[in-house]
């Protein structure tokens, strides 16, 4: 069979067996007509997956043009060199945080596809419990180590200080 062929024989097959959508343990129906990863070319459909984080990304990105553009403009070079000197520090946390949501998306969506809905609320629950203890470790690791993690970086000494103070601010919240 082709591609087009298989994808409609396995969305087909998928109709069969749910007609009038999904149910989970408590009978709450849950319909499921959105096939577009199978239904759609597969550039498409990648794009249309790819979007929220895209957008997510976009957002990160903007927010650290905007945060260099008023330091820069309205502190000063030195303060603006803190900035850019901390974005690496900040990035693998940023990058953390990311592949962290990566990971347990995953893991729901597999319990999801597998209608488990009892183990993808687990999986959920759990997902967030563990965000908030990771968070709270690499948070209070920034905290405390930031000033140490810019020397292991060679900042140079003119905005050391500067870059560990904004990552203060910024590990606080």
């Amino acid at each position: 069979k082709t591609g087009n062929e298989f994808s409609e024989s396995f969305l087909q097959s998928q109709l069969q067996k749910d007609s009038d959508g999904t149910s989970d343990s408590q009978g709450a129906a849950i319909k499921m007509d959105n096939y577009y990863l199978i239904k759609r070319p597969p550039l498409q459909a990648l794009c249309l997956f790819s979007l929220p984080m895209s957008i997510g990304n976009l957002f990160q990105q903007t927010y650290t043009m905007v945060d260099s553009a008023i330091v820069g403009r309205y502190v000063s070079e030195q303060a603006l060199a803190a900035v850019g000197a901390s974005y690496a520090l900040t990035n693998i946390f940023i990058c953390v945080a990311i592949g962290g949501g990566i990971g347990a998306s995953v893991i729901v969506s597999r319990c999801f596809g597998a209608k488990e809905y009892g183990r993808m609320k687990t999986a959920v629950f759990t997902a967030l419990l563990s965000f908030l203890g990771i968070s709270l470790c690499l948070g209070m690791a920034g905290l405390f180590l930031g000033n140490q993690i810019m020397i292991w970086l060679n900042t140079p000494q003119d905005c050391l200080d500067m870059a560990a103070q904004y990552l203060q601010i910024y590990f606080l919240g």
